[in-house]
């Protein structure tokens, strides 16, 4: 019965140990930060080109990241479309106009099921009265 007590000890520990390094090696993957890009009649005019670094992901993973357009022109924009380059990556958000000094936040859900490697995928937003689309490009690296 001892034996058996043993036993349980020397599992448990070894258990205990390996969840602790396993949560060691989430805590070193890189914090996926909230960015915010901000929008005026101007910039759109120009163009605007951001990029959303999702770092490293293991194949199959589903990463979830949350970026905020930022109003801070005079007038209401209205988002009317988006582009994307892969079926992989899936975007949620609120089909309203964009009120001045407002924000909107663009849910963006990426799969990397069947990709390896280094990716770069691309996504267009098209904005009325905006001839020029706000580009967003999604940049992982999947193991």
């Amino acid at each position: 019965m001892a034996t058996l007590w043993v036993v349980i000890a020397v599992l448990t520990a070894i258990s205990c140990g390996a969840n602790s390094t396993r949560q060691t090696k989430q805590s070193n993957l890189p914090a996926i930060k909230h960015q915010t890009i901000k929008l005026s009649e101007e910039s759109l005019t120009k163009g605007i080109t951001d990029t959303l670094r999702f770092g490293v992901m293991r194949q199959g993973e589903l990463v979830i990241k949350d970026l905020t357009l930022e109003n801070v022109g005079t007038k209401p924009m209205v988002l009317l479309r988006h582009v994307t380059s892969c079926g992989c990556v899936n975007i949620e958000y609120e089909r309203k106009p964009i009120a001045a000094n407002q924000s909107c936040d663009i849910h963006f859900a990426y799969d990397s099921r069947g990709q390896m490697g280094w990716q770069m995928k691309l996504l267009e937003f098209y904005f009325a009265d905006s001839a020029t689309p706000l580009k967003i490009y999604i940049e992982a690296e999947v193991e």
